[in-house]
């Protein structure tokens, strides 16, 4: 028989392991989506046709714009 607290240790560890590889696949994922919005942004496309493709509103798209290109510069090289 195994030890209900040794067994909990484990799969907690388990859950903690996974859990950290899907904050960093998040993260990752997460950066993605902000330099397409940039690169849509700087190809012209509004915030409104922008938003139409993420689960954004189209005032979420231009503050995450202001907020990760405070100089407003394109972001084409991402």
């Amino acid at each position: 028989m195994t030890d209900p607290i040794t067994a909990r240790d484990t799969d907690l560890a388990a859950v903690l392991a996974a859990l950290e590889q899907a904050d960093e696949q998040y993260h990752a994922w997460r950066d993605e989506r902000e330099s397409l919005i940039r690169q849509a942004k700087a190809l012209g496309a509004s915030h409104r046709r922008i938003a139409e493709h993420t689960s954004l509103s189209h005032t979420g798209i231009g503050r995450l714009i202001h907020r990760t290109t405070p100089d407003r510069t394109p972001d084409l090289a991402r």
